[in-house]
């Protein structure tokens, strides 16, 4: 069974999609499911990038977006103080969600290493 470029592309997609998804709706599951398959086991990796990306989106896109289009320079809009804060809580709440995936990788490593 000889397979297309493409549809090999697709399913890798796919899986890295479908593991994605699975960090954020049930992580422990996910992580165990891929520790324990090997085959997948760098995706652990895949949210620290996507969370870098993220954070440089975040920082060089969106603020100042925001900034230019709600006039902060000129007008007092509320959402201009409370920008630096959000954009804190963002940031924090992305690298907490690292170190909870990081967290359960080692963990599933460890117990599932010997097997």
């Amino acid at each position: 069974m000889k397979f297309d470029k493409s549809q090999v592309l697709a399913s890798v997609a796919y899986s890295v999609g479908q593991i994605t998804l699975g960090f954020l709706l049930h992580p422990y599951q996910t992580m165990q499911t891929v520790v324990m398959d090997k085959v997948y086991a760098w995706m652990f990796l895949f949210p620290i990038g996507l969370l870098l990306a993220i954070i440089s989106l975040w920082k060089n896109v969106i603020v100042p977006v925001v900034r230019i289009y709600f006039s902060c320079s000129e007008a007092s809009f509320f959402m201009c103080d409370w920008l630096p804060y959000l954009s804190k809580v963002v940031i924090l709440y992305c690298w907490l969600w690292q170190g909870l995936l990081l967290y359960l990788f080692l963990r599933f490593y460890f117990l599932y290493k010997d097997e």
